[in-house]
């Protein structure tokens, strides 16, 4: 495509997910200029409050590896300056990276990001492209149409086949995960993020810590003595979640 001002592609990694209260420890950008030539920048950057360990689990990035680098203030200026202007591209960054970019910049007493630009963010665009619907997916893998969809009995059948190709593809791509029966294969899919509860608002890390995984308190671990339990208890949340809650209190 012609370049009508120049773009800059850039990704974060953060000490969370809530732009509000979390931080960058990582951000890195490659500007494509109109005349097709390249700048890149990369820095590691001191959030100035603790990195979680489940953030640190995903981005291998830790308080000791930002300990000596730079805050994001201390580079805001110089930033901001170099993608004043520009267009943006992204991985998903319509609905992280870009508003935790443009959150940063005011927290360092900044002007917010007030320059009219475009984004491409290859996420949307890969949606666009590779719907997953089941009946998309059931093409992509198997190169037939899925006939009679959406009609429940058709869609099971589906499902089954599409599950039986992927768990193939996993085992030829992923040979050293053990896949021995659903149990394993359920571990698996959960990452590190253990279920507590079927409505998912626990959830219990690698360590065993269980924690919240949803509202202002997310990836928070837990407390016995805390008001937030409180609130949660006496809200129209599922019976069984506020039951698994009762029980994590009383083990603590």
């Amino acid at each position: 495509m012609k370049l009508e001002k120049d773009i800059v592609w850039f990704d974060l990694e953060s000490s969370g997910v809530d732009t509000e209260n979390d931080r960058i420890v990582q951000i890195a950008a490659t500007k494509i200029k109109k005349d097709g030539s390249r700048e890149i920048k990369e820095t590691l950057i001191n959030p100035e409050i603790e990195i979680p360990k489940e953030a640190s689990q995903v981005h291998r990035i830790t308080n000791d590896t930002v300990k000596d680098s730079p805050t994001f203030k201390q580079l805001s200026v110089s930033l901001r300056e170099w993608i004043k202007d520009c267009d943006f591209g992204t991985f998903n960054g319509n609905q992280f990276d870009i508003p935790m970019l443009n959150a940063e910049l005011v927290r360092a007493g900044l002007e917010p990001i007030d320059w009219e630009y475009n984004t491409f963010d290859a996420r949307i665009l890969y949606q666009r492209l590779f719907p997953n619907t089941l009946s998309d997916i059931y093409k992509r893998l198997t190169g037939k149409d899925l006939e009679g969809a959406h009609n429940a009995q058709a869609d099971v059948e589906a499902s089954i086949e599409v599950g039986e190709i992927l768990l193939s593809i996993l085992k030829e791509k992923e040979p050293e995960a053990e896949i021995n029966n659903i149990k394993d294969l359920d571990l698996l899919l959960q990452g590190d993020k253990k279920r507590v509860d079927i409505s998912g608002k626990l959830y219990e890390d690698l360590e065993g810590t269980v924690r919240w995984n949803f509202s202002k308190n997310k990836d928070q671990a837990v407390k016995k003595h805390d008001s937030f339990n409180d609130w949660f208890l006496k809200q129209d949340f599922a019976k069984e979640s506020k039951e698994k809650l009762k029980q994590t209190i009383n083990k603590l």
